[in-house]
């Protein structure tokens, strides 16, 4: 069971692990979750097909067990994870997508949510407007010390700095602050503003 595991799910599930890190997955069950890491792990094992067949027939390596559990590594654990990188990039920059588009289909977008599209795609600091479910408003600054939830069962986010709008518009910072948490189940709505004078923030 050990090396069927090893075989056949690791890879795929490493695989699969590292296109998570970069793009928001759909929950799906364990069975489809499962047959996804067997897929995978084939089509990573079809890529090194010939570096396989060098390892079980070729003498060199039989005769060298460091060369040969290296090679076996990069199968397994290695060739995976680039795997998995490279997908999860072309899935950010949505090159997929724009290829079979232009091949005149109309796939499904692989982010499950808009939270997840949104949120996954800032890169430089934003202003955001939160609209609370009570009607009342809470205004701050989105930043690289932000953070929003890509847990779909607790859409929580925190904001690194608040901020008071005034009567007139402006918008003062709260002094002290050390930013909000604000429950997914209390927010009704968010507003984006982008401000280039505060990317590096």
């Amino acid at each position: 069971m050990l090396f069927y595991t090893v075989g056949f799910v690791v890879p795929g599930f490493v695989w699969c692990s590292m296109v998570s890190m970069l793009v928001p997955q759909k929950s799906d069950q364990s069975q489809i979750s499962l047959m996804r890491f067997l897929t995978f792990s084939c089509v990573n094992y079809a890529l090194w097909s010939w570096l396989i067949y060098l390892l079980i027939k070729c003498k060199f390596f039989t005769e060298h067990p460091v060369q040969s559990a290296l090679a076996w590594t990069l199968i397994i654990l290695i060739s995976p994870s680039v795997l998995g990188l490279m997908m999860g990039h072309f899935s950010q920059k949505a090159k997929i997508l724009q290829l079979l588009r232009r091949l005149g289909l109309s796939p499904m977008h692989p982010v499950p949510s808009a939270w997840d599209y949104k949120f996954g795609n800032t890169r430089q600091s934003v202003w955001v407007l939160v609209t609370l479910k009570d009607g009342s408003n809470v205004a701050g600054l989105f930043g690289s010390r932000s953070f929003a939830s890509s847990d779909v069962a607790e859409r929580d986010l925190y904001i690194q700095s608040v901020y008071q709008i005034s009567e007139t518009g402006l918008w003062e910072q709260v002094k002290r602050n050390d930013g909000i948490l604000i429950l997914g189940s209390e927010i009704k709505h968010i507003e984006f503003w982008s401000d280039e004078e505060n990317d590096n923030v």
